[in-house]
């Protein structure tokens, strides 16, 4: 899945300070710049004005949220995306030791489950539907690509296709990628608090949470941290123009239970000559 984050990115200060007026303060005082007043030729920094209550309030749940987050042994992340034309959706329940299970749907053809037992050892099965999708796909493209999609479909239905292990591919196409939990997070534990206001608690998916907004580059983001004793971060969405991303996370710290298929289920990919390509590619 990449840095889940399945378009999380490194909080930056927020807020602006107005610059303080300068005061005329007779014939010793002058204005200096950025706010600075010098009055009896001794440099004097106005104080900053204290922070709102709900930005004093969001900065603290974010840090503590923050910090939950970043211990997490195990985490179930589920992602939903959106915009014109488009529509993917992933959940995957993963740890830091490359063990995970999951599901994912990135369009009519591609559909089903995702199992990693350790990094070199993973495993895709593509739904019914999916397949179903990819036969009809081939008979569009004429007879050859019809009667190699018919053979590849059959093979692949009911099949865990073993992925190679690719440590040393691009960006992505590893599943050590898509299933380590310290991969998906990065460094958002790193992230600073500033800037987050906290808004009154709300239901949120059946939770009871607190909302946490700020602007993030322009575009509008809220974190939704549980409301009580532990702020866990229950979820997030964001909006960047036309795309909207949803997520919602759960299960911190329970055991992620992932084995290994039988193997009278298992295609290698390798095996059947497909390697680290689309076993469907006609």
């Amino acid at each position: 899945m990449g840095t889940v984050v399945l378009g999380v990115e490194k909080r930056r200060r927020r807020w602006v300070r107005a610059a303080a007026c300068c005061l005329v303060l007779g014939a010793l005082t002058s204005c200096g710049s950025e706010g600075k007043i010098y009055e009896g030729m001794v440099e004097r920094t106005p104080p900053e004005p204290p922070k709102p209550a709900d930005e004093v309030r969001g900065e603290r749940l974010s840090e503590e949220a923050m910090r939950l987050l970043k211990d997490a042994e195990s985490l179930r992340i589920a992602v939903e995306m959106t915009a014109p034309g488009k529509h993917q959706k992933i959940s995957v329940h993963m740890d830091r030791h490359n063990k995970c299970t999951g599901t994912f749907d990135d369009g009519p053809m591609k559909k089903g489950d995702i199992v990693m037992v350790s990094a070199d050892e993973a495993y895709f099965r593509f739904s019914d539907e999916a397949l179903d999708a990819v036969r009809a796909h081939g008979v569009t493209l004429g007879p050859e690509a019809a009667a190699k999609s018919r053979e590849r479909t059959a093979l692949a239905r009911g099949k865990y296709l073993k992925i190679p292990n690719q440590p040393g591919g691009p960006k992505g196409v590893s599943p050590t990628r898509m299933c380590d939990l310290g991969t998906a997070l990065g460094d958002l534990g790193d992230a600073p608090a500033e800037g987050a206001r906290a808004l009154p608690d709300k239901q949120w998916h059946g939770q009871r949470v607190t909302p946490l907004v700020e602007k993030d580059g322009g575009h509008d983001m809220t974190v939704y941290v549980a409301a009580g004793d532990k702020p866990y971060i229950v979820g997030m969405t964001q909006t960047r123009g036309t795309e909207h991303m949803e997520m919602e996370m759960s299960d911190y710290d329970k055991p992620v239970v992932a084995a290994s298929p039988d193997p009278s289920l298992v295609l290698d990919m390798t095996d059947v000559g497909l390697g680290g390509g689309s076993p469907f590619a006609v």
